[in-house]
């Protein structure tokens, strides 16, 4: 119950219907009480929050030094995070009544130069994940001793990873390097990539530990 303090003209203090009353160093204010909003979603609002909430939840999974590897250059008007989500988001695909993000199909990110680099193979193995290529390209050809970072993407879990390779481009001909499935998913698990250029002609040694074991967490699920 509200109670009044110098006549009905006087400040109160307290809740009185929806308004409620306070003081501060012997100013009176009133202010409204925070009204819920009852009105039901539809099925189309609520597929597109539950669909931004798993594009922040992508977005979330890589560290800022991932970024910065995505992003070489930094975006005008928006963080390179914010453009994560924005460029994830063009790979919606919907299915009755969900809307997600198609990893199967993610073959590009990031803002710098696009050139023609392999197409690259996940493949489940029992001694764990091999990433190969072997198509021929005139970039793989004029740089052969460059290192490239493949984007893995696990798309039964849908979760994102940065992992560097330990083997060069080569001119021509299948190369390939296996990983250690276990900071990835799991053997039930389909996967994909495909591959950034570096132009570094050593491989980035400690990098791929780095983003596995210090990746920032999934926000919580609301």
């Amino acid at each position: 119950m509200g109670k009044i303090r110098q006549g009905i003209l006087g400040g109160f203090s307290g809740k009185v219907g929806t308004v409620v009353g306070a003081s501060w160093n012997g100013i009176y204010y009133m202010r409204g009480l925070p009204q819920s909003y009852k009105k039901s979603r539809s099925s189309k609002q609520k597929m597109q929050q539950g669909y931004f909430r798993e594009l922040i939840a992508l977005s979330g999974q890589l560290s800022d030094d991932d970024l910065k590897a995505i992003y070489p250059k930094r975006p005008k008007g928006m963080t390179r995070r914010n453009l994560l989500v924005k460029q994830l988001a063009a790979f919606a695909v919907v299915s009755d009544d969900t809307k997600t993000v198609d990893l199967a199909n993610l073959c590009t990110l990031g803002n710098a130069p696009t050139t023609d680099l392999p197409k690259v193979k996940v493949d489940v193995k029992r001694s764990g994940l091999q990433i190969s290529w072997d198509e021929t390209t005139y970039y793989r050809d004029q740089h052969p001793d460059e290192y490239p970072v493949i984007m893995l993407a696990n798309i039964t879990q849908q979760k994102l990873f940065l992992v560097p390779s330990t083997v060069v481009l080569k001119g021509s001909g299948k190369q390939s390097f296996e990983i250690n499935i276990k900071p990835y998913g799991s053997e039930r698990d389909d996967f994909s990539g495909f591959m950034f250029a570096t132009g570094q002609n050593r491989p980035w040694v400690g990098f791929g530990t780095m983003i596995v074991t210090k990746r920032p967490p999934r926000p919580p699920k609301k």
